[in-house]
């Protein structure tokens, strides 16, 4: 077989209101390890936030490599850029196959596909997808999107005669073990050393790394790339990446699974793994732990393992909410998550979603009230974001609540101009700006944030910054 060609390009939203934080292509770069294991594959990267023209130094890319296909990594808010990056490949060279992958494309393959400078989608878990195809494209050359040739290749949408068609669903045949580890060698990423990532730590040297993939619960809000079967890595697994991050050089691991505790004991035995071989770590769950699924062993293990920051997903204190958004999440259970970790004075984080479809202002006053009397060191109030394919657009689309003139960059997670609630728009945006301040200015909680928190140097620049980027509910224009 030839050996392919492949050019991976990681999409950002460069309006952004998230100015100073960013995270290394983790995805993209699982799909070039996979794609060198299994097709010994070529492949460079590029990435938004490491070029200064991006859209230059695609074009560039094109003409002289002249891959077989080109990969666009993007989330929703992403798409604008990404859109732009399909069209300066077929500008350098418009026999080159552009696919689009990541939670914009398999939230809404037929709006990725709208675009007459993309040829096909991934949707879902992109590894074994995007090898597949690219081993058709390798093989075929331009026969590569002739009717059938791509039809044994599950979980693709392409466009063919002007309509979007799909391949059978994906599922996932590679165990998570079993993936290579990241191509830590094709990004620079010590560059992301200098801006914060997800967790509270700010700047400092940190990678992320995933334990496992798929989640069971049915949140409306959520993207399912990873679909809704929980596969954990082995503690031996982990503990193997987490030496290769240590060798790399930096301790510091933002653990990125959307549920990492899922299957407590598989948890608490995979600290229990980085506590035997002394890696010493310094941990952070920015996307979030199952508060009602945490021990007091995990908590204990949390601690000794050396664990900095913990968020964990509330999103409201109202039972009818919980229910409405399929969360289910018991707000007793949760707060003694919360409390096992404020005891050991592990820096924990509550997500929560004010202006949710139906809800009314008793029921957000009362969120803001169980926040403001927890035991969290902050509290991240959001608005829900209707991504397309997710159960809330449709709770939005029913409720008439979709504004007409929405945009891509519209769809980030901070801020955005959503407000489905019961309630005006002037009395929503009063309650939560007053949620934010009356959660962060109490005192006794600002003492708090600075015992335990991991503040570092640019602490007075990240403390501005959130709330410069939670209060204002400006609207950004895309632009590349």
């Amino acid at each position: 077989m030839k050996r392919p060609r492949v050019l991976l390009v990681k999409s950002r939203s460069l309006a952004t209101k998230l100015r100073g934080a960013s995270m290394p292509p983790l995805g993209l770069l699982y799909i070039a390890s996979f794609l060198r294991s299994r097709l010994s594959a070529d492949v460079r990267l590029l990435d938004a936030r490491l070029e200064s023209d991006i859209l230059s130094a695609v074009a560039a890319a094109v003409r002289a490599s002249r891959p077989d296909v080109v990969g666009v990594s993007a989330l929703t808010a992403e798409a604008f850029l990404a859109h732009k990056i399909a069209a300066a490949v077929k500008a350098a060279d418009p026999s080159v196959p552009v696919v689009l992958g990541g939670p914009y494309p398999s939230s809404d393959p037929e709006g990725a596909l709208a675009d007459a400078n993309t040829d096909a989608a991934a949707i879902g878990e992109g590894e074994e997808t995007f090898a597949e195809l690219a081993r058709v494209i390798a093989e075929e050359g331009p026969r590569w999107n002739a009717p059938g040739a791509a039809d044994g290749v599950a979980g693709l949408a392409l466009r063919a005669g002007g309509a979007v068609t799909r391949t059978p669903a994906r599922v996932p045949a590679v165990h998570p073990d079993d993936l290579p580890f990241p191509a830590w060698d094709l990004v620079d990423y010590k560059r992301f050393w200098k801006t914060g990532g997800m967790a509270s730590v700010g700047v400092r040297p940190y990678l992320p790394l995933y334990t496992s993939r798929g989640c069971p619960f049915h949140c409306v809000y959520c993207h399912q790339i990873f679909g809704k079967t929980f596969r954990g890595r082995s503690p031996e697994s982990v503990a193997a990446e987490v030496e290769m991050i240590r060798s790399l050089g930096t301790r510091e691991i933002e653990v990125l699974d959307d549920v990492a505790n899922y299957d407590p004991d598989r948890f608490d035995g995979l600290l229990q793994e980085l506590l035997r071989r002394g890696l010493d770590p310094v941990l952070n769950f920015p996307n979030g732990l199952r508060a009602d699924l945490l021990r007091e062993s995990t908590a204990d293990l949390l601690k000794r393992a050396g664990t900095a920051d913990v968020a964990m997903g509330l999103e409201t204190a109202s039972p009818r909410l919980q229910k409405l958004i399929n969360k289910n999440l018991s707000m007793e259970a949760a707060t003694r998550g919360i409390d096992l970790l404020a005891s050991r004075r592990i820096f924990c984080r509550g997500l929560f979603l004010l202006g949710l479809p139906t809800e009314t202002e008793s029921e957000m006053r009362a969120t803001i009230r169980y926040a403001c009397g927890s035991r969290l060191h902050l509290a991240l109030f959001f608005t829900p974001t209707p991504f397309p394919g997710t159960g809330l657009y449709e709770l939005f689309r029913s409720a008439g609540k979709l504004p007409q003139d929405r945009s891509s960059i519209d769809f980030e997670y901070t801020a955005a101009p959503f407000n489905a609630s019961a309630m005006s728009d002037a009395t929503y945006l009063r309650l939560y700006r007053g949620a934010f301040l009356k959660f962060h200015l109490n005192p006794a909680r600002v003492f708090r944030i600075v015992r335990d928190g991991p503040t570092g140097w640019d602490f007075p620049a990240r403390a501005f910054r959130l709330f410069r980027n939670h209060l204002s509910f400006g609207r950004l224009s895309e632009r590349a």
